[in-house]
């Protein structure tokens, strides 16, 4: 009997630990430390708390606060408090391909990122939301001296905290062994986190982040400001920071997107992304960097009623101080330069009620064989070897002023460069100056992708083609920082916090809306796959042309003879299926697959040639639909119904509707303004009241 209830006992202690959370439990009830000095001491006399003592005792999840006589103080940090921040961090593979060299990923690894003056290995929590003007982190060791300000290996919560004077650069500390680590990462110029960063009422700026000149896609210097595995940021400002490497990315933010995490969402809401800065030779997003998780993931960066300006993205310059050596000329003579605003690499990206503008992207412009450009402007996606980025998602965006500016030739402005997406979704009331549909991937009718139709634009209430000062007020409508100086556009003068909405961005989106894509498909049941043949005579009696269909068949034939799919060999080698057959008709052109990896299968490529040649034959037309897509859902819904097609029943169409609703304003403004309810609403990131 004493047997059982001693097995009762023990199984509702169990219940009640599992109940309770386990040893967890504990750690919410722990009392604050309130930090009570100014100083930077790691040993404090008795009674005496510093940030630095606070943070070395605090046990995980214990929040870390200030007492009332530090209200706007700035505590100056002058101690490197770790020589070698150890986080995960990518590490990259290059192998070569039959269309050359591509990167792979070999996994998350610990990395040393080098020198942080406070650092941490758990969850860490300081909040100074009861001081009205705040607390400022100040590195005061300046480049002579350099040190990212925070560094934490677990989740870190920053409430109302500004962070400045960091400056992180990348330190030799090669062994000879080719499989160690050959320099520290110069990533997260204020704060590196890998876990879950989650900033609230926050001011990162000021920072610099110096990468290596060696070329790795491993070692890149990634955000100036903040580099974060998960970011969740809200009400912040993220301005005046900068990168200089062989490769940098994110220079205000990066965000990894959840690597390892079972998070699938980072999100930047009411914030303002501003005058930051990155050069060097492949260089991206100047704002705001989203990998998505990392590459074959597919997570998702939401950024909601937020101002993204004036960022710039630049190629590097010989000699660029701290690299005594200069620039290698293989930096300077080619490269990548992309994404002023925002640029995705992997996953999706959502875009709601944000204003980006005014960011520009410098460089030596160049395409490849297939037509793909090296420069692209205020937001970019990828563009991938092989099937990369999902969707770029936009709705009440204010997408204007953003330029391209190479070495050689005239500036020109691309607002979107939607890279090799998936899908571009429009949810409408978007003004957008120049949207860039030119590498999106190609139409393609697997069954069960739904992908023939990839650009879902423009939808109710788009407009492109639309200039800058026509929706923005950028005369009296732009509020800057009053102690944040760009060191991007207008380098030197304050940084932008946001811009009043001006035109006809006012008084646009409705308290409630709906809007519809359509997805397409085919499969082919026995018989020849004619498609492209039957396309093109769909798309003559549509528009009424005389003769388009043969024409075109016939110069794209003709083209097909002119590709050389080898080099070095001598003469033209024509492309080949993958039986080994040359491709040297329309009849041949076919997509081959497989699902993952086609675009940079060789075999695949006079199938993308076909896409991008018909786009600039419509447009040599004068055609050009209602927006810049060419072919967006209107146009594939008139062109096909569901069923066998008449000219080939082997072929079975699969047209599909999808609506999104309802669609709603995003309550508040970027400045915490409410929308109007049961009325119309501004375009942007700002109300106007």
């Amino acid at each position: 009997m004493k047997k059982y209830l001693f097995l009762l006992l023990g199984l509702m202690v169990l219940l009640i630990l599992g109940c309770s959370g386990g040893s967890d439990s504990t750690s919410s009830s722990l009392p604050d430390i309130v930090v009570n000095s100014l100083a930077d001491l790691a040993n404090p006399a008795s009674g005496t708390v510093t940030l630095r003592s606070a943070l070395a005792s605090a046990q995980t999840g214990q929040t870390i606060v200030f007492d009332d006589s530090l209200d706007g103080e700035t505590l100056e940090l002058s101690i490197i408090g770790e020589d070698h921040s150890i986080l995960k961090g990518e590490v990259m593979g290059m192998r070569i391909e039959p269309s050359g060299w591509v990167s792979y990923l070999v996994g998350y690894l610990d990395r040393d990122y080098g020198k942080s003056a406070l650092y941490a290995r758990k969850n860490v929590s300081i909040d100074a939301s009861d001081l009205p003007s705040g607390i400022t982190l100040e590195w005061t060791g300046g480049d002579a001296n350099p040190a990212r300000v925070l560094a934490v290996y677990g989740d870190l919560t920053l409430i109302n905290v500004s962070i400045t004077g960091g400056r992180i650069k990348a330190e030799d500390i090669s062994t000879g062994d080719p499989d160690d680590q050959p320099w520290t990462l110069a990533r997260g110029g204020a704060v590196a986190v890998w876990g879950r960063a989650f900033l609230t009422d926050c001011r990162l700026y000021n920072n610099h982040c110096s990468g290596d000149y060696d070329s790795s896609r491993d070692r890149g210097a990634y955000g100036g400001g903040i580099y974060a595995d998960i970011l969740a940021m809200k009400n912040c400002v993220v301005s005046g920071n900068s990168i200089i490497g062989a490769g940098a990315a994110g220079g205000g933010v990066y965000s990894e997107g959840g690597a390892g995490l079972s998070d699938t969402v980072s999100r930047i809401e009411g914030s303002t992304i501003s005058g930051n800065k990155i050069r060097s030779g492949n260089t991206y997003g100047g704002g705001v960097f989203s990998n998505g998780g990392g590459i074959g993931n597919l997570k998702t960066l939401e950024i909601v009623n937020c101002t993204i300006a004036q960022n710039k993205v630049q190629e590097p310059e010989a000699g660029v101080p701290p690299f005594e050596s200069g620039v290698p000329d293989s930096l300077m003579n080619s490269g990548y330069w992309r994404g002023g605003g925002v640029y995705m690499s992997n996953g999706y990206l959502k875009m709601t009620a944000c204003t980006v503008a005014e960011n520009e992207v410098y460089g030596k412009y160049r395409i490849n064989a297939l037509g793909k450009s090296n420069m692209a402007g205020g937001i970019a996606a990828t563009i991938g070897n092989a099937h990369a980025a999902e969707e770029i998602n936009i709705a009440h965006c204010i997408l204007a002023g953003n330029r391209v500016i190479p070495t050689v030739g005239s500036p020109y402005e691309e607002d979107i460069f939607t890279g090799s997406l998936l899908y571009f979704q429009s949810r409408g009331f978007n003004r957008i100056g120049v949207v860039n549909f030119d590498q999106i991937l190609v139409p393609v009718g697997e069954p069960n992708w739904e992908s023939l139709c990839r650009k879902h634009y423009p939808k109710q209430g788009d407009q492109d083609g639309v200039d800058v000062a026509d929706v923005l007020n950028l005369t009296t409508g732009v509020t800057h920082a009053t102690d944040i100086l760009s060191v991007g556009v207008n380098e030197g003068g304050p940084a932008v916090l946001y811009y009043a909405p001006a035109g006809n961005a006012l008084n646009q989106v409705p308290a409630s809306y709906s809007v519809t894509s359509v997805f397409a498909e085919y499969a082919v049941q026995g018989g020849e796959d004619n498609f492209l043949a039957i396309f093109l005579d769909r798309v003559e009696d549509y528009y009424g042309l005389t003769g388009f269909a043969v024409d075109f068949t016939t110069d794209f034939e003709a083209f097909l003879l002119t590709l050389d799919s080898d080099a070095a060999a001598l003469g033209n080698q024509p492309y080949q299926d993958p039986s080994g057959n040359d491709i040297l008709t329309l009849e041949d052109t076919l997509w081959f697959g497989p699902a993952v990896t086609w675009p940079k299968e060789i075999y695949n490529y006079p199938y993308i040639h076909f896409w991008h040649r018909f786009d600039q034959a419509l447009e040599a037309e004068g055609i050009a639909g209602m927006g810049q897509e060419l072919l967006g859902d209107d146009q594939w819904e008139d062109l096909f119904t569901s069923g066998p097609l008449t000219e080939n029943p082997s072929i079975v169409m699969k047209m599909t509707q999808k609506t999104i609703s309802p669609i709603t304003p995003r309550s508040p403004d970027q400045t915490g303004r409410a929308r109007p309810a049961g009325t119309l609403a501004d375009i942007g990131a700002i109300e106007i009241p």
